[in-house]
């Protein structure tokens, strides 16, 4: 007995002396148990105090093989209901953000104009982050780096200098509010190959993570210009398809969920107010002047990289414009992103934006000229319409470390 570990039990069947470490919920050692039975029926035991013994011996043992197959099929059974109860919080969670309703565009943005001050509203635009991309600085001559945590920085800086711009740069204005236009291309996406092997995390990821700038921002915001209106619309790298779609394109695009995830965080505070459509673009009034934002993707680009995007631009807020028109909906500024470059052209009807991603290893293969990180701010008046349009950089080498 003193080589048997501590843990060893007798067999519990009567007649059954081996001892032996069982399993969870082990009772009878079955080897033995067997060997026993074969014993006792080469002996002939047939008297009826035996047979009884022997049949109740196997009620036991049925038994008990039931009770550890129930335990079994329980445990299984709680893990797929914690399994189905997280799906059914998932989809609740996106039902939420994707059913929550969105405010109609706010009374602010059409105040009277019988007023003596400066009057203006600013209409800042914030897309083509990419969020989650990596940009080597050694693949295009060291004149950008860029990951998850420049991002952020940059997006912090957006925020923060765009205030600082409207403060100390565009002095004699009041501002009835700000303007927010999120123009897509917010996270990185996996729609090429290339992107998929080099992206720093992945698009869900990506979402997680950006959401929580994005609210940090408007807060500033908020604070700054006391009312803030935000409208959206999606760009391609958020699309959850390989090819571009036309048929819900907003619904299944990231862009869209960051947007309502934000909007949530601002539920039931009238001083930040959002406009998420399931269109592919979205129109917001400042004054009497009527503003359409697309990301801008579905321009084809058929210039050189001398004339850039100005071509196909300029054609595509042409044709927006007399589409517009004949639908009854006239457009007076046409508002892109998707090409990178800042190109205040609100004389000939649109503004495009830069990127906060900045110059990448595909513009640098393209032979287009390098810019800087930057984005559109725009000072609305209710005389002029777009009356000043500045740059808000965003890029810090210093800071980044590159």
């Amino acid at each position: 007995m003193s080589d048997v570990k501590k843990s060893a039990v007798k067999c519990a069947r009567p007649g059954c002396d081996v001892i032996f470490s069982p399993k969870p919920n082990q009772k009878f050692h079955d080897r033995a148990c067997k060997e026993l039975d074969k014993t006792q029926r080469s002996r002939g035991a047939h008297t009826p105090e035996e047979k009884a013994d022997v049949l109740l011996e196997q009620k036991v043992l049925r038994a008990d093989a039931a009770k550890t197959a129930a335990q079994r099929e329980a445990k299984a059974a709680k893990a797929a209901l914690a399994l189905v109860e997280a799906e059914r919080d998932d989809a609740l969670a996106e039902l939420a953000a994707f059913g929550s309703t969105m405010r109609e565009q706010p009374e602010w943005l059409v105040p009277s104009k019988d007023r003596k001050q400066h009057f203006g509203t600013l209409v800042g635009m914030f897309s083509d982050l990419h969020s989650s991309e990596v940009v080597n600085p050694n693949e295009i001559g060291g004149y950008n780096k860029y990951n998850l945590s420049i991002a952020e920085m940059r997006t912090r800086r957006y925020f923060s200098r765009s205030i600082h711009v409207a403060r100390n740069y565009l002095a004699g204005v009041k501002y009835d509010g700000f303007v927010v236009v999120l123009d897509g291309d917010l996270v990185s996406g996996d729609i090429h190959d290339e992107l998929i092997e080099t992206n720093e995390c992945s698009t869900l990821e990506a979402i997680y993570v950006t959401v929580p700038w994005l609210v940090r921002g408007l807060e500033m915001f908020r604070e700054e210009f006391g009312k803030v209106h935000v409208v959206s619309a999606p760009g391609n790298h958020g699309r959850n398809s390989k090819k571009p779609r036309h048929k819900k394109r907003s619904q299944n695009n990231a862009d869209t969920l960051i947007a309502k995830l934000v909007a949530r965080e601002f539920s039931g505070d009238d001083r930040v107010t959002f406009d998420i459509p399931e269109s592919a673009d979205v129109d917001f009034k400042v004054y009497d002047y009527v503003f359409s934002a697309e990301h801008g993707d579905n321009m084809r680009f058929s210039g050189t990289s001398e004339i850039g995007s100005l071509g196909p631009v300029k054609r595509g807020s042409l044709r927006k414009t007399k589409k517009r028109q004949e639908q009854g909906r006239p457009v007076k500024f046409n508002l892109f992103g998707h090409f990178h470059q800042f190109v205040p052209a609100y004389t000939q009807g649109f503004v495009m934006n830069g990127s906060l991603k900045g110059y990448d290893e595909y513009a640098s293969d393209g032979q287009f000229a390098p810019e800087e990180a930057q984005q559109a701010l725009m000072v609305v008046t209710p005389e002029h319409g777009i009356t000043i349009t500045a740059p808000v950089l965003v890029a810090d080498r210093d800071a980044e470390g590159w």
